[in-house]
């Protein structure tokens, strides 16, 4: 049995030593030359993201069996050809690896741009000895800061309402990751803020998604008042630009160095009065006795006024009664954009005088300031009190306090009623206390809390005897602002929330009822807004039919009868639905003239 075993081993060796004659057909096959990367796949893809820029944004995997080298250096460049090339690293074994910090650094000195899908290439070098070139798509993110170009901290400006719409600071900047035609949406903010207070407190004064922005006078004088620079005194303003860009992973936000820039702001609060003063306003004449006062309402100055083209014609308006420091002649109302009734021209008498050239008369002389008109028509028959307006001073009325500086006025805005807008103040026990005046700047011509009690007055409960010696008003409600209203014939003191002006400048009246009108456009009877949301004026009326219209001229604006009743108003039983056809008014008192007043707020329309 040994013997056959032995017999079969010998003959399958010599079948083994035949069959392999050829060194070729041994099973032993040497690897093919290769020098190549591995990983990642030639056209992957990378977005790198600065919320984990610790984390490895790219592992290369190569493998080399020609070379033997242990230092290779790792190439990128724009173009498959690499005529531009960039080490991005080296490395003793066959990988290598970049942090998304890294990766994206390198590719921001490579001036590649932010948030652009970029194709780029790679290759190992070992010594002269390449790899083949794999090709990634690769989108980084901003690192810098927008850079200010222009202007830099010589900047200054007098802000000017004169071109309040012109541009009065453009700023310019770069944005060094991005290209000039990058595909992102980049939010900019330009911000301003008092300089030295780390932008505290910021105003907005442009958006925009391009690298510049044009701020006006106006605007930037707007800004400039809000964070409190002074009017008329250079005040210095650091300027920055944020940008926002709304990215998967949330916003991100950067914000450039900021400059420094010098700012002269003017005045836009209206003032409460204007005088005017000269030979065109006979009853002023040219000097301080009587000057005509022409108080603001909304943001229209307006009055009666006798004007005369005698003696010159000439006239002047100023913010005081003196003849400084602020007057406002015929070139400051034309270099702003108004628009100026023919009857009143440039006197060019070495002041730039107002002159007027019509017909001497009575006018009603208006001076809106909004929209930038001077006019004169018929007068306007308005409210009737003993005083134009009342005075308010102490430190009760904020706006005013213990002084005839500001003084806050409560215009005359019906028969006997005064009305209008206060802001009060309760300071907890401190001094809450003011009183009314009948005279501005005369402390003799004061009214206390005792006056009006002792006349009968009912008086609003947020309202008591401050009981300081002078028993002045003491407000004990809560700070904020009121209409205050003093009716002189109802006599009450009374307080409301804050009221607007009118919906409408003025209403008017046309009808057989009304006979200085009648039924047409010819001489329509003007029922202007004397006060906040009150119409009021003497009206002549007759035994017929009229209504109310919104719009001169316009059939179609008309309000009857049944449309004040469906609003809910309470209307002088001397008035009635006249059932014509038209619900117009109907008169049916005794015919002559009469004080009409409409109250829109509390909705009533009566007659005195």
């Amino acid at each position: 049995m040994k013997n056959l075993l032995k017999t079969i081993y010998l003959l399958t060796l010599l079948f083994v030593v035949i069959s392999c004659n050829d060194e070729n057909d041994f099973g032993f096959v040497a690897p093919d030359d290769s020098f190549t990367i591995v990983s990642p796949n030639s056209g992957a893809t990378l977005f790198l993201d600065n919320q984990n820029e610790q984390n490895v944004a790219l592992t290369i995997v190569w493998e080399d069996n020609v070379t033997n080298s242990s230092n290779y250096t790792i190439e990128m460049s724009s173009n498959e050809e690499f005529t531009e090339t960039v080490t991005i690293g080296s490395s003793s074994s066959n990988t290598f690896s970049l942090t998304v910090e890294s990766l994206n650094a390198i590719l921001l000195d490579y001036e590649v741009p932010a948030f652009e899908e970029t194709s780029l290439y790679f290759r190992v070098n070992a010594g002269g000895e390449y790899t083949d070139v794999i090709t990634l798509v690769i989108s980084s993110y901003p690192e810098e800061n927008p850079i200010i170009t222009s202007p830099d901290n010589s900047f200054a400006v007098v802000l000017s309402d004169v071109t309040e719409d012109e541009t009065a600071l453009s700023v310019t900047w770069d944005d060094p990751d991005f290209s000039d035609e990058t595909p992102v949406i980049i939010n900019y903010s330009l911000e301003v803020a008092v300089a030295g207070t780390d932008f505290a407190v910021v105003e907005n004064i442009g958006n925009t998604s391009e690298r510049m922005d044009d701020t006006t006078h106006g605007e930037l004088n707007d800004a400039a008042l809000n964070l409190g620079l002074a009017v008329d005194m250079a005040g210095t303003l650091d300027v920055r630009v944020r940008s926002v860009i709304e990215t998967a992973s949330g916003d991100l936000e950067r914000i450039s160095d900021f400059i420094t820039i010098t700012v002269t702001p003017y005045e836009t609060a209206l003032l409460p009065v204007i005088y005017g003063v000269g030979a065109g306003l006979p009853d002023a004449g040219w000097g301080w006795d009587s000057p005509v006062e022409l108080l603001l309402q909304g943001s229209v100055y307006s009055s009666n006024v006798n004007l005369s083209p005698d003696n010159g014609g000439n006239f002047r308006f100023f913010a005081q009664m003196d003849w400084n420091p602020v007057s406002f002649n015929y070139p400051w109302y034309e270099s702003r954009g108004f628009t100026i009734d023919a009857n009143l021209v440039n006197a060019n008498d070495g002041d730039s005088n107002f002159q007027f050239v019509g017909t001497a008369g009575e006018y009603f002389l208006e001076i809106d300031m909004e929209n930038k008109t001077i006019t004169l028509g018929p007068p306007i028959v308005g409210p009737n009190c003993e005083f134009d307006q009342l005075w308010l001073v102490g430190a009760g009325v904020p706006d005013a306090g213990w002084g005839w500086d500001s003084p806050v006025q409560l215009p005359c805005t019906g028969n006997g009623v005064y009305s209008g807008n206060v802001n009060l103040q309760n300071n907890g026990g401190a001094d809450n206390n003011f009183r009314f005046f009948t005279a501005e700047g005369d402390w003799g011509s004061g009214r206390n809390f005792p006056y009006y009690s002792d006349q009968g007055y009912t008086i609003d409960p947020n309202f008591t005897n401050a009981m300081d010696g002078d028993s002045n008003f003491a407000f004990i409600g809560t700070t904020g602002q009121y209409f205050l209203t003093v009716d002189t014939v109802n006599q009450t003191i009374t307080l409301g929330p804050p009221q607007t002006t009118c919906e409408f400048d003025q209403l008017w009246l046309v009808g057989a009822g009304v006979p200085d009108a009648g039924w047409g456009w010819d001489t329509p009877v003007v029922f202007p807004c004397t006060g906040a949301g009150i119409y009021s004026a003497e009206v002549t009326f007759a035994n017929d039919a009229f209504r109310f219209f919104t719009a001169e001229g316009d059939w179609g604006s008309g309000r009857n009868f049944p449309y004040y009743v469906g609003e809910g108003y309470t209307i002088d039983p001397l008035f009635e639905d006249a059932l014509d056809g038209d619900n117009n008014f109907r008169f049916v008192g005794t015919p002559g003239t009469y004080t009409l007043t409409m109250d829109t707020v509390n909705k009533t329309i009566t007659l005195q």
